[in-house]
């Protein structure tokens, strides 16, 4: 049997096997580029990274300066804690001594009424009887209670201010030890402040506040823990608007403005508030009203003045009360008169706006004039308890602050 031997493959074949070993074959890397991009997102992590150490840095060393202020001031408030200690046990000595000055004095005069009575000395006594000593002795020790009472009073307003502060700069030290644990910063920051309690946080007086988490945030002027709603000075803003313009707000917050009705109703609506309407006549004497609750309804009610508290009369300086008469009252303005007169509008009588009520014993948002008595048949800012209602007052300010749960229990 013949042999047989295997044929060479044909040209054509040849060249079919190779081309599908070449197609199948693995396709070319280029190390040099991928290395290269490799080393550029490093580089990018190396920065990065260089980025976060720097911002720990930074926020340590704030952190070490918070601590270090912290127990500087904790160490001032106990000392002056001691100190107001010490002036109360001072003062309650001063009441023990009055009280036993009063006793002797008691026991002095009740024989001088007894012979008085039966008639010994004819009806009368000699006031002579009295030791005048003791009686000097009495006055010195009243007059020193009166002041220890009055030191007593301004020790304790100063030191809860301290505390405040202090309790404000621990909450600030809280928040940032807890935005530490975010290194990038990218999806936490400090929250904004609701109210001007955080006053310190501002600048010039002027704070950002947000009052509910998704409510929009807006600027308000801040006394201390005060938040001024309304602030006149001079005639640079004029009052005499419609009802958008008190609806919304006017002015600039850091010189003459009305917050707005809105803004005000959501402030008294958020938590319970005090007011403080304080006002300077033209030769400089200040005088205040303060009211221990304020609140506004919102619009559909026509921004009443809902919530008026009681007028504390025994504040220094007091400028009276002539505000109570409004309260209840819808508010007025040019071109909307909620005013219950039925033959006059009294926005416009006094030009400005306001809780009137067929018309109206304080104006403080009427026409400011540059003189403290207004023009022939005009009204001005006015207060009918103080300085009357043909004075204008030179300057007008009110401002609420919100009550905390402590204080109303």
């Amino acid at each position: 049997m013949p042999l047989l031997h295997p044929q060479p493959p044909k040209s054509g074949s040849d060249s079919n096997f190779r081309g599908s070993v070449s197609s199948t074959s693995m396709p070319r890397v280029d190390y040099k580029d991928l290395m290269s991009n490799l080393h550029d997102r490093v580089g990018v992590l190396v920065t990065l990274d260089e980025d976060q150490r720097n911002r720990l840095e930074a926020i340590d060393k704030k952190l070490d300066l918070l601590r270090e202020s912290n127990a500087d001031r904790m160490e001032s408030i106990k000392a002056q804690q001691l100190d107001f200690k010490l002036r109360l046990d001072s003062f309650e000595h001063i009441q023990r001594l009055s009280r036993e000055t009063l006793d002797e004095i008691k026991a002095l005069s009740r024989p001088i009424r007894d012979v008085s009575q039966d008639g010994s000395t004819g009806g009368s006594y000699n006031p002579s009887v009295i030791d005048s000593n003791r009686l000097d002795s009495l006055a010195t020790l009243l007059t020193s209670t009166r002041l220890g009472v009055r030191s007593a009073q301004l020790e304790v307003t100063n030191l809860s201010w301290k505390i405040r502060a202090q309790n404000k700069l621990v909450q600030e030290l809280a928040l940032l030890i807890r935005n530490s644990h975010n290194p990038t910063g990218s999806s936490h920051s400090l929250p904004t402040p609701d109210s001007c309690e955080y006053y310190e946080l501002g600048h010039d007086g002027i704070l950002k506040i947000k009052l509910t988490p998704t409510s929009d945030s807006f600027y308000v002027s801040c006394e201390k823990d005060w938040t001024v709603i309304l602030s006149r000075t001079s005639d640079d803003v004029s009052f005499e608007r419609g009802w958008q313009d008190y609806k919304e707000g006017f002015g600039n917050v850091a010189g003459d403005f009305f917050i707005g009705l809105i803004k005000l109703n959501a402030l008294t609506s958020s938590a319970l508030h005090e007011l403080r309407i304080e006002m300077e006549d033209y030769t400089g004497v200040k005088a205040n009203a303060t009211y221990s609750l304020f609140a506004i309804g919102g619009e559909s009610e026509l921004f009443p003045l809902s919530l008026l508290g009681k007028f504390n009369a025994s504040m220094t300086d007091t400028a009276g009360d002539a505000l109570s008469y409004h309260a209840g009252a819808k508010f007025s303005t040019l071109d909307n008169d909620n005013d219950n007169c039925l033959d006059c509008n009294c926005a416009m009588r006094h030009k400005g706006a306001g809780w009137y009520i067929n018309c109206a014993t304080s104006n403080s948002f009427g026409q400011h004039f540059p003189e403290r008595f207004a023009e022939a048949g005009e009204t001005g800012i006015f207060w009918d308890t103080f300085r009357g209602r043909d004075y204008s007052v030179k300057k007008v300010r009110w401002m609420i602050r919100a009550i905390k749960a402590s204080d109303v229990l």
